[in-house]
Parts: structure tokens; C-alpha cells; sequence
């Protein structure tokens, strides 16, 4: 008695020879022994069922062996703290990232933008690896800062000022992040084009982002 007693192929399906990857047609079909067995158009040889893959299976197959396999590897990490060039000793803390991939006909490349918030007053701002200087990891970096506290109080009119100044920054970073959402949500719903809603999650991201930082120092 056969393993199964219908064969998985009929006559004039489109099957491809794992042996070699040719594609053909069954042309005639034998049960052998309780085994299926198949002779395609133009040969004579007999295959077994397990050595024939599907049209549609093989193609699926070509697809994925051709989609690309791209290793991505950041030089910065979460919580690192860097410098951005054109604002000076200011420190900043990263806070997100992502990879930009261009590929052209004759030429390929990868972009890294690193999302950072300074941690002074929490300001927003975006910059390449290229444009970043590693300064410490998070874990040194709570360390210094708590080492800077140890140093001693600073006097309540001076806090006072601070903490206002930083609360003025920290408004004006929502509120610019607020309107650009209001304006990315006024072209998806106008447009419907997924780009715009892409930037609308990003943008609630980094506004998450800001209010949870632990090195945003408001106390």
C-alpha cells in the first residue's frame, strides 16, 4: 500500500528539480514500490516526489535568496553620551536611532541618524555618526552626575531659576514637536500616504522619549 494513495502532483503542473533547479511539466506520473514517481517534458529520467518542489514554492524561494542580508552595526548605543558638533562642550544623551539604507544601480550605502536630547534642558536633536563624539556610556554617566550632586547644594533662588529655565525649554521642545505632528497628521488625512503617519509614530516616540529621560534633571 502506497504512504499516501493520491500524489502530491498532477500531469501538467509546473515543478522544479531541487537537483538542479530546472523547471519542467509532469508529463507522466508512476506509483513504484508505494512511491510516486514523476518523468517530466524532455527527459526520461523518473523522480522521486520529495526531489519535486512546486512552481510557486520555488519562486518563493528565489525571492528570498535574493533578498539581501544587510549586518547593521551602531557605533553609539542607548544611553551613550556625546558631543554634537556645532553646540560646543554641551553634553547630550542618546535617546534613539535608526538606519537609513539607499541602494542605486551602481552604487549602495547606509546612513546612521542618532536621536539625541541634551541634558541640560532636554532640546531635541538629530545627527549623523559622523557628527557625534563619544564622551562616556550611561552607566558612567549616572555615576558622574551623582558624583556632581555629592559636591554640594545649590541655593534655592538659583534652583528656582534653573528648574524654570529648563520647564521654558522643555514647552518649547513639545510645542515644536506638537506642531510638526499636527502637520504630518494634516497631510495623512488629506493625502492618506503612509510616509506621513510613519513620521507621526516617530514623533510620539521621541515626545515619550523626552518626558521619561532619567538624566533630565528638573528636581
Amino acid at each position: 500500500m502506497s504512504k499516501h494513495e493520491q500524489p502530491k502532483f498532477h500531469i501538467g503542473d509546473r515543478v522544479a528539480i531541487d537537483q538542479n533547479g530546472l523547471v519542467s511539466e509532469i508529463n507522466k506520473i508512476y506509483q513504484i514500490g508505494g512511491e510516486w514517481f514523476y518523468q517530466v517534458k524532455d527527459s526520461h529520467d523518473l523522480y522521486f516526489e520529495k526531489n519535486l518542489l512546486a512552481w510557486k514554492d520555488h519562486k518563493k524561494n528565489i525571492i528570498l535568496q535574493k533578498q539581501e542580508n544587510v549586518q547593521i552595526e551602531y557605533r553609539f548605543q542607548f544611553g551613550d553620551i556625546v558631543r554634537v558638533n556645532g553646540y560646543g562642550q554641551d553634553l547630550f544623551v542618546i535617546i534613539g536611532f535608526r538606519a537609513e539604507i539607499w541602494r542605486y544601480k551602481d552604487s549602495a550605502w547606509e546612513d546612521f541618524i542618532y536621536e539625541c536630547s541634551r541634558l541640560y534642558d532636554g532640546a531635541w536633536v538629530e545627527a549623523g555618526e559622523d557628527e557625534l563624539t563619544y564622551i562616556t556610556n550611561e552607566e558612567n554617566a549616572k555615576k558622574l552626575l551623582n558624583a556632581k550632586k555629592q559636591q554640594g547644594k545649590k541655593s534655592p533662588l538659583l534652583i528656582a531659576s534653573q528648574k524654570m529655565q529648563n520647564r521654558k525649554q522643555d514647552m518649547e521642545n513639545i510645542d515644536s514637536l506638537l506642531d510638526l505632528y499636527n502637520d504630518y497628521q494634516y497631510l495623512y488625512l488629506n493625502f492618506g500616504e503612509s510616509g506621513y503617519q510613519k513620521k507621526m509614530k516617530e514623533i510620539l516616540k521621541k515626545l515619550e522619549a523626552l518626558s521619561k529621560h532619567r538624566f533630565q534633571n528638573n528636581e
